[in-house]
């Protein structure tokens, strides 16, 4: 018969009913179906598993709420090809019908619940992609990793709930209803529910997806327009056309595997479906079978963090593969070249496809219509953050690595002669306890004692750029968000109501940080110019705001927003160009950021700013830009164990790609200026009474009341050329560098009056640079009589730099002790000057005639000492 017609109960209730809905007539079809769910059961059970096993095997994956929700999918998929192939070839191939009508229904309801909890965990990982799209600055908090744990177990309640129904009586046997053509004993309106059901969460995946793709091409749109005004290629697209390919892929093979399905059990529920439309049902089911073997593929394996996880698998099976083959002493050292390479093996990926790295600004507004997507820069994070309690354990090994690397290379030397080999040997014992003990611990009396690289100390002059968010409002300082909104003063209020419409939040400045005059190649000729040996730019101030594409800094970043620009990669490879050193200063903390305020509320017992925002940018930094110096802030609040500062510099010191040449300063937590750390801040405009012990820094700033640019400053709230030029002198006679700070502008504007305080400090240093650069504190710093004459020293010549020029041209000097040998010289006049033993001590230089000018005398001179004491 063609149809299946049974009106009487007692029949469409027996056993013998579910033949008429064995629909597979010919062998060919069985095999066909058979072949079909075997492949596709196999393939589908293989690489979910290995999806769940590379989400379970890396912390960091197991515990984002994307990727649980990812695993969810995966569990489901794996359990539905199990089910699925098993009952489906069970009944159609093998037409096996010896089992109860409740078992009938069990092995359904085990289907359906796989199905729909595969679908509700993919409806899930949708709506975590359209809060972090929709409600970006509040992500972190509605997306917890508590509530995906409660999502994922409502899911499965659910789902199950709803496939247990015809077990639990609503079956067309007990309701003596009408039943469905296409399964037996289930009732047809419990089909049109189940379908509705799964209708409404394909409605919502479509949908959520589609608004994501949305964003994506709106972005794409603005950044093309962006580039195309400013003559560039599209460089810049990041991540949003592979995002968008990949949704589209998801909801392809969605629609085109559920869609057959779904339609026929319509068309079952309004008209009579014949013989062969059940066959075709038969086999569009084995299309759910796909989709479920292709989702990992086209979703889960198209993360970054997981393929390189699979990569990591792969390559640790063949080392293992590889060492079970070689001899003890080469496993010995194949075991110390993973352990010193362990450093460099883990990638991360940030806001990807399921992107957990991701911070906002605070206080974001939908409005911001542009600044929608992040890319899928991915940051490479050394392994040692999150295994420095294992690094004094594998110490042995790397001791005993290095050593068996000599032996074997004294070994292969061995056919040359025994006494070469016997030399390599005992060089071998020899240097291995030194290379072990090379490497720097995670603590401060390791860190501490590590020498400063010689350029720092050599340099002396640097410059400070503080540039970001805060140039946009260039009111009162750069720490206006703070004034504004943390400390609520009155006069940021005002002026915030005054200038800007209601309901202006600190993000909205953010498109207004454009850098359109921006030229970083001019940057650095006035840099260099103003005798800068270093320049150190604001990555990211308090703020938060990070002047590169942070990978975990989500759409609060310039190339997210503002600029579209690397500012930090632009600058750093004009000053390059120069040999100029280049510096990269980042606030530890944020003043609003979730994350640190959640942190903060726990008294620092919690760690999540700092593993999933800090940490990341600065080995993010460190990675891509290789930094001469690191110039860290914003560690006041919290101390050490909070901030996990020393395990990052033992990395720095130790593997980083910078570690033989970068330099660090001493704002690492709250209890480490002027005490831990490269060199000493101490304290901003740092001034030492007497000659301090360690390598110090004063940074000061053109600007007395701000570090960043103001619109409201006066000629008489800056800092003139006299008083650069001392503070200079005495920064470095008491043996410390001096950092010079300037805000530009929000376009990128150094103005004139700091082009001009930085070019008058550079004329003075091409006449007198010879006592500035490289020079070291001599015994006397200056003169006990006056502050106006400073010494420095290069070796047994002396600089006496004086900042007064006497009345009557002679220049009395206490502190040296001339002798018959002494030779005197002054920077920037040719021939010697005359100089006599002075009554007391000292001795007596007679300068050079200086003819009256109507201009102000240049501020400071130096003379040079040679044959002095």
């Amino acid at each position: 018969m063609d149809i299946c017609q049974i009106h009487e109960n007692a029949s469409k209730c027996s056993v013998n009913t579910m033949e008429c809905f064995m629909v597979l007539s010919t062998q060919a079809q069985k095999i066909s179906i058979a072949t079909l769910c075997g492949l596709f059961g196999t393939l589908c059970v293989f690489e979910n598993s290995l999806v769940l096993y590379l989400i379970f095997s890396s912390p960091g994956t197991r515990r984002k709420p994307s990727y649980l929700f990812i695993s969810s999918l995966a569990l489901a998929d794996i359990l539905a090809s199990i089910i699925f192939v098993c009952s489906f070839v069970n009944f159609h191939v093998f037409n096996e019908t010896n089992f109860s009508k409740e078992m009938f229904l069990l092995q359904l309801g085990g289907v359906n619940t796989s199905f729909s909890a595969s679908l509700s965990s993919l409806l899930l990982t949708a709506l975590d992609r359209y809060i972090s799209i929709s409600r970006p600055s509040e992500y972190k908090l509605l997306m917890t990793r508590k509530r995906a744990w409660i999502a994922l177990g409502l899911l499965w309640v659910t789902c199950a709930t709803i496939a247990s129904l015809p077990l639990l009586g609503w079956n067309c046997c007990t309701l003596n209803s009408t039943c469905s053509e296409l399964f037996p004993f289930v009732d047809d309106n419990y089909l049109s529910s189940w379908i509705c059901f799964i209708i409404v969460l394909l409605g919502c995946i479509i949908y959520a997806y589609a608004h994501v793709l949305w964003r994506a091409h709106q972005h794409v749109a603005y950044m093309e327009k962006h580039q195309a005004q400013a003559g560039k290629q599209n460089t810049r697209m990041r991540m949003d056309v592979m995002l968008a390919k990949t949704l589209v892929m998801v909801l392809t093979v969605l629609v085109l595997c559920w869609s057959p399905v779904l339609v026929l059990m319509i068309y079952s529920i309004f008209a009579r479906l014949s013989n062969h439309l059940r066959k075709v049902f038969a086999f569009c089911s084995t299309l759910c079978l796909l989709n479920s073997m292709v989702n990992p593929i086209i979703y889960a394996l198209r993360s970054k963090e997981l393929y390189s996880s699979l990569r990591m698998v792969f390559s640790r099976f063949r080392r293992q593969q590889k060492a079970s083959e070689e001899s003890p002493e080469a496993e010995s050292t194949h075991k110390s070249s993973i352990i010193e390479t362990v450093c460099e093996d883990m990638r991360i990926t940030s806001w990807e496809q399921h992107g957990d790295k991701r911070s906002s600004a605070p206080g974001k507004g939908d409005r911001e219509q542009h600044q929608v997507m992040t890319s899928s820069r991915r940051w490479r994070m050394p392994r040692c953050i999150v295994r420095e309690q294992d690094r004094q354990q594998q110490e042995p090994w790397r001791r005993r690595g290095a050593v068996a690397s000599v032996v074997m290379a004294a070994a292969a030397l061995t056919s040359r002669g025994s006494m070469a080999a016997g030399g390599l040997v005992w060089l071998a014992a020899a240097l291995g306890p030194v290379l072990a003990a090379a490497r720097y611990r995670p603590d401060w009396a390791s860190l501490d004692a590590r020498p400063l690289p010689a350029w720092f100390d050599q340099a002396k002059v640097g410059v400070f750029v503080h540039w970001g968010v805060f140039s946009v409002p260039a009111w009162g300082s750069e720490w206006f968000w703070w004034h504004w909104q943390g400390e609520h003063c009155a006069d940021y209020e005002r002026f915030v109501q005054r200038r800007y419409p209601p309901d202006t939040t600190y993000a909205d400045f953010a498109p207004g940080f454009t850098a359109h005059d921006f030229q970083p190649r001019q940057w650095a000729q006035l840099f260099q110019r103003a005798g800068a040996r270093y320049v150190v730019l604001t990555t990211k101030h308090h703020e938060g705001f990070t002047n590169w594409g942070s990978p975990v800094s989500w759409n609060w970043n310039s190339l997210d927003t503002g600029p579209h620009r690397d500012l930090v990669g632009e600058l750093g490879q004009a000053l390059r160009e120069r040999n100029i050193r280049y510096g990269l200063y980042h606030s530890l903390l944020e003043w609003f950021n979730p994350l640190y305020l959640a942190d903060k509320e726990s008294g620092f017992k919690t760690q999540n700013f700092v593993l999933k925002k800090t940490m990341p940018e600065l080995y993010d930094l460190v990675l891509k830009y290789k930094p001469d110096l690191i110039w860290s802030d914003g560690d006041w609040e919290a101390p050490e164990s909070y901030w996990n500062s020393t395990s990052f510099l033992a990395w720095l010191y130790n593997d980083s790609p910078v570690k033989d040449t970068v330099v660090v300063n001493d704002r690492w937590c709250n209890n480490c200026s002027c005490h831990h750390g490269g060199y000493y801040n101490c304290a901003d405009k740092y001034k030492p009474g007497t000659l301090p012990t360690h390598k110090w820094e004063m940074c000061s700033s053109i600007d007395k009341l701000s570090w960043g640019y103001r619109s409201n400053m006066n000629i008489a709230e800056l800092m003139d050329e006299a008083s650069i030029i001392e503070e200079l002198v005495q920064t470095v006679s008491f043996g410390g560098n001096y950092l010079l700070n300037v805000g530009p502008t929000k376009e990128g504007v150094i103005v004139p009056i700091f082009q001009e305080r930085l070019l008058a400090l550079g004329r003075w240093l091409d006449t007198n640079g010879e006592a500035v650069y490289e020079s070291k504190p001599w015994r006397v710093q200056m003169e006990n009589s006056t502050d106006t004459v400073w010494y420095t020293s290069k070796g047994p010549v002396v600089y006496a730099i004086f900042l007064i020029w006497p009345r009557d041209n002679v220049l009395e000097l206490s502190s040296p002790a001339p002798s018959p040998a002494t030779q005197v010289t002054m920077l920037g006049f040719a021939g010697t000057l005359e100089w006599q033993k002075s009554p007391g001590k000292g001795l007596l230089i007679t300068l050079p005639y200086m003819l009256p000018s109507p201009l102000p005398p240049q501020s400071g001179w130096t003379v040079k000492l040679e044959g002095v004491k």
